[in-house]
């Protein structure tokens, strides 16, 4: 399933138990990661577990957004440029079970 405005706009969204804004991504096949300025930086926590990614790339302007879970996807390279620039409060950033062969893959 593409990641579309409408996707976006259906998804759980709630307050996790640390108090962060949440939007639930997870388990929806989701390709590639696109159309993310329909959350319009609402989000704390974006939850993209048991997808389909295979590079972390593409993020718009996203100040708010400190965690991303990305387990269970088949990530291969991120591009750390893009994240550094655009997703700059990023503290938390979960790969367990990717494609990843080492810490290379991030530059």
């Amino acid at each position: 399933m593409r990641l579309s405005a409408e996707v976006i706009s259906l998804s759980e969204q709630r307050t996790n138990p640390l108090g962060e804004r949440e939007i639930i991504l997870r388990g929806l096949a989701i390709p590639a990661i696109e159309h993310l300025g329909a959350t319009r930086d609402l989000f704390d926590t974006i939850d993209f577990a048991d997808n389909r990614i295979s590079r972390l790339e593409n993020f718009p302007r996203l100040t708010r957004l400190s965690s991303l879970y990305l387990s269970g996807n088949s990530i291969e390279s991120i591009d750390a440029k893009n994240l550094k620039v655009n997703v700059p409060n990023l503290t938390n950033l979960v790969l367990t079970d990717n494609r990843m062969t080492g810490l290379h893959e991030i530059g």
